[in-house]
């Protein structure tokens, strides 16, 4: 089948008009494949215009392995498509879509394209997430279960000293459940869109999360600086969270400094802030960094300064519902670096730096 555009009437004003407010990614194709009318969404999703899709069958150019499950479905005129595929965008990272094509009038079709890349990252997160705290809280139940039927089989010949023994382990594993608990409902509510976003002052809240730090360690020396005008858009309470994972992992695996360094910086490009932070820490091996973010991933143990395994990846997850990213550099025994990518303050808005 020629892929030659054949010219057909115009779409009318008013339904043009429909499927230009229509959000999701859509285009009228003929009953011959080729595309009558697209939508700004859709042209917008596959880095073109919708002039240059009109009058062509693009889906057999953007999807060409796909191509023909949808002409088939065109040619039966009963039929609905209703799948899913994986396609590599312009910008090289693979997408996730849905696709579903649906009868109209005279014997044209609806053709809408759904990005679910966020929705599948998001389940497959949420699976990690459940095996992972599957797996950490095995040991505190099992400490619980073990200490607790101590005592019951010992019962009133328990040594008192023995007892207590046993009553705290069960209450550190009690403990230690709840913590990784409480660190799976933050883990969850991190992924949330930022509610009511705005200006935030990032300098301000770096300067207000180290004092936190200083004050909760008052004889540990640190030299912590600063850079003022640090500004990005969002949620003031989601960003202080997420500048708090990662000084908190800072300041944590500097313990065997005997000062502690941090230093936060950054500039604009365009839309986007980039903030630096820098710690003169632990560092790691790159080779590992790919667990970084995993959660209950450890590179350190726990007397390392490791935690329940969960607060970067809470601070990736924040970044990602704002929008941005989380880059990391670093050398063992030198320390490490924090490259987060956040949109910038709006140019119109007054309220900003």
């Amino acid at each position: 089948m020629s892929d030659v555009a054949v010219p057909r009437p115009p779409a009318s004003g008013s339904s043009a008009c429909l499927l230009d407010a229509i959000r999701v990614p859509s285009a009228v194709l003929a009953d011959d494949g080729h595309w009558r009318q697209v939508n700004p969404a859709l042209a917008a999703l596959l880095g073109a215009t919708a002039a240059d899709l009109a009058g062509t069958a693009a889906h057999r150019h953007v999807w060409p392995e796909f191509a023909d499950r949808i002409d088939d479905a065109l040619r039966d005129t009963d039929a609905a498509l209703d799948a899913a595929l994986t396609w590599t965008a312009a910008d090289g990272h693979p997408r996730h879509l849905r696709l579903t094509l649906s009868a109209l009038d005279g014997g044209e079709a609806l053709l809408q394209v759904e990005d679910v890349t966020a929705l599948k990252t998001l389940e497959l997160m949420q699976e990690t997430l459940a095996f992972g705290i599957s797996h950490e809280l095995r040991a505190p139940v099992r400490a619980i279960e073990q200490f607790s039927r101590r005592l019951a089989a010992q019962g009133e010949t328990v040594e008192p000293a023995a007892a207590q023994d046993h009553l705290q382990r069960i209450r550190d594993a009690a403990g230690h459940a709840g913590r990784l608990i409480d660190g799976l409902l933050e883990t969850m509510r991190a992924s949330r869109p930022p509610r009511s976003p705005g200006p935030v002052d990032i300098s301000l809240l770096g300067d207000w999360i180290c004092a936190e730090l200083q004050d909760a360690e008052p004889d540990r020396a640190a030299d912590v600086h600063i850079a003022p005008d640090l500004w990005a858009w969002g949620e003031e309470h989601a960003l202080k969270q997420l500048l708090g994972k990662l000084i908190d992992n800072a300041w944590r695996f500097s313990a065997h400094r005997e000062r502690v360094h941090i230093a936060l910086d950054g500039e604009r490009h365009g839309d986007r802030v980039h903030l630096r932070l820098r710690d003169a820490g632990r560092g790691f091996d790159m080779r590992y960094a790919d667990r970084l973010f995993v959660p209950f991933r450890r590179l350190h143990g726990i007397d390392d300064g490791a935690g329940h395994g969960l607060g970067l990846a809470i601070a990736q997850r924040i970044a990602h519902a704002h929008g941005g990213l989380i880059r990391v550099q670093s050398e063992p025994d030198v320390g490490t670096t924090f490259t987060i990518e956040l949109p910038a303050v709006p140019d119109e808005d007054a309220s900003g730096p």
